[in-house]
């Protein structure tokens, strides 16, 4: 495995088209991602008005199970960040290796985050929506690696760095990334993250419905980029 591990988070700007989320783990795979995330959700059942005008981001267990096939024909790693029980199941199913705990669900249904933890199943959990700077949300959970975040589409590296830790340990493993750009990425790197999150994107002009998330996305010669500082730095 590679020492920097790359996610390339599609969601939402696979555009509700599984031809399109194909394209974007084809591409992730060539530019050296070593995996690809999903989100599964019911629009109707998260937080925020007007949920109908996401419903076309919602992914069904066929395409889900299909765009994992897809990966694992690709040899990518695949995975998904459930945001209910039913679509757990689906992730526990399909014999995926590791779950992730987007940070919103932490504030959304801490008992589900539990339940998915006390599975065993290797977790990535996000922390920016984690109140509690003094502690972890699991204790004395050896299943679970926790990526830094900041809940906030989009921001900027100065602002990034001031809250990132100094140094990453071997609990706060990764960086989950909202920022405009790679640097932030490579100053976590720098302090010794392992794992980088980033939201990924196949054309900058799509997508005006998400575009917050759209702006911190990276693109293909970005990801590439970012591997060969992962892989080339002193």
């Amino acid at each position: 495995m590679n020492e920097v591990y790359i996610i390339s988070e599609i969601c939402g700007q696979w555009g509700g088209s599984i031809r399109r989320a194909e394209q974007m783990i084809l591409q992730s795979k060539i530019a050296g991602a070593d995996a690809v995330k999903v989100q599964l959700y019911d629009t109707y059942k998260m937080p925020g008005d007007d949920r109908q005008k996401w419903e076309y981001l919602n992914i069904t267990k066929e395409n889900f199970l299909n765009l994992k096939s897809f990966a694992d024909n690709l040899n990518i790693d695949f995975f998904a960040s459930a945001f209910d029980k039913e679509r757990f199941t689906w992730i526990q199913e399909s014999n995926v290796k590791v779950n992730k705990i987007a940070s919103i669900l932490l504030e959304m249904n801490i008992d589900l985050c539990r339940e998915m933890v006390n599975t065993n199943m290797p977790t990535f959990c996000s922390l920016g929506k984690w109140q509690d700077s003094e502690n972890l949300p699991f204790k004395n959970a050896d299943n679970v690696q926790y990526l830094h975040c900041v809940y906030k589409y989009p921001h900027y590296f100065k602002e990034a760095a001031s809250l990132m830790p100094k140094l990453f340990n071997n609990k706060i493993t990764g960086y989950s990334d909202h920022t405009v750009g790679l640097e932030a990425c490579k100053e976590a790197v720098n302090r010794g993250a392992k794992i980088i999150e980033k939201h990924y994107t196949i054309n900058y002009n799509l997508q005006s419905d998400t575009e917050a998330a759209h702006i911190c996305s990276m693109d293909m010669k970005q990801l590439s980029d970012l591997r060969n500082y992962c892989d080339n730095r002193k």
